[in-house]
């Protein structure tokens, strides 16, 4: 791990954590890198909470630091621009007698020590049970499912109402799915998933980037830690890992709990059951917090091509596929599929 990573996750500790700052003063070009690299992971405005809290004589100077507290500024209208978007939603949902669910980032946000530090793309929500009056309510009673949600816009906010919470290319995602719907005959007040459900719901879709979107974004590890860290006296640990076995995610569970406790440094320990392979961590982390990508196989091959070259990949991150939500049987027939698509999507 380059100094510059060092650097960003130390400061995204003193921001998550709310612990005194602990860190070695740094030049400008230093700043100047991390602030970059954060802008990358899309943690540029948690970083800037952390700049905050440092002595006058530690924090970036100049350019840099106007260039940080613009970003900041941003991520905070625009959240709070998505928030008056949701009440709008609310109040519309409230009188309609609708229950709705709201999902991934505009959920986990509350749960931020500053929720606007959150950078979050969309609004995600789900009507249970009432996909088309959730469609006519958001103002579009004709919006078709693109995969698994539909999509509109609603006062500049992109909203995503999902028919779908998961792909379902997986026989582990149609399980984790199943298991979520099942939670959902009652929403909750809060309009978010029981902690029960977002265990698995969480798990899944932060595994989903590897299988679907080539990459594992830092940004869902600290939403994976911050989840575990403020529902530990919530959740049973061992009923976690009987629902992950039930599903085929125990190992990713386990790994992707130890990452997360340790960028954010926070004891998730009692979540993890069993021992983790070393060289599987550092393959982790490194892909998390270096890379956060994979590369896609190119696009504007022929198909036998486009085989050829998914297997070598393939060869190439035989330990990744120890956790992503499929068996050899699925990942071949899907492989085949997209090769002779005329337009793939990859969901390797």
């Amino acid at each position: 791990m380059d100094k510059t990573t060092q650097n960003m996750l130390a400061l995204l500790q003193i921001s998550l954590s709310g612990k005194k700052p602990e860190i070695t003063p740094l030049s400008y070009q230093e700043w100047e890198a991390v602030y970059w690299l954060s802008r990358k992971h899309g943690v540029v405005t948690m970083i800037n909470d952390a700049i905050e809290m440092l002595p006058p004589d530690q924090q970036p100077q100049g350019d840099i630091a106007l260039s940080w507290t613009l970003s900041a500024e941003r991520t905070r209208y625009h959240f709070n621009h998505q928030a008056q978007v949701l009440q709008r939603i609310d109040s519309k949902a409230q009188a309609e007698g609708l229950p709705y669910v709201v999902l991934k980032g505009m959920s986990l946000a509350r749960l931020y020590p500053r929720p606007d530090s959150r950078a979050c793309g969309d609004i995600d929500i789900c009507f249970p049970h009432n996909y088309e009056r959730g469609n006519a309510l958001l103002g579009n009673p004709d919006a078709t499912v693109d995969g698994k949600h539909a999509e509109m816009v609603i006062d500049g906010v992109n909203v995503e109402n999902h028919l779908h919470l998961l792909d379902l290319h997986y026989k582990s995602q149609r399980r984790a799915e199943e298991y979520v719907w099942q939670t959902l005959e009652t929403v909750p007040a809060d309009h978010s998933l029981s902690p029960q459900a977002n265990v698995v719901y969480l798990l899944m879709h932060t595994v989903c980037h590897l299988t679907a979107k080539f990459k594992l974004p830092l940004r869902n590890i600290i939403d994976w830690g911050i989840f575990l860290r403020s529902n530990r006296d919530v959740l049973d640990p061992q009923a976690c890992h009987r629902v992950m076995q039930h599903i085929g995610m125990d190992g990713a569970f386990n790994l992707l709990t130890y990452l997360a406790g340790e960028i954010i440094d926070t004891d998730l320990s009692l979540f993890i059951n069993g021992r983790l392979r070393q060289d599987d961590v550092d393959r982790m982390r490194e892909l998390i917090v270096s890379k956060g990508y994979l590369d896609p196989v190119p696009k504007g091959l022929p198909w036998h091509k486009r085989i050829a070259a998914r297997l070598h990949r393939r060869r190439q991150r035989r330990w990744l596929y120890r956790y992503l939500p499929s068996t050899s049987v699925e990942r071949m027939r899907n492989l085949i599929r997209q090769a002779v698509s005329s337009n793939p999507v990859s969901v390797d």
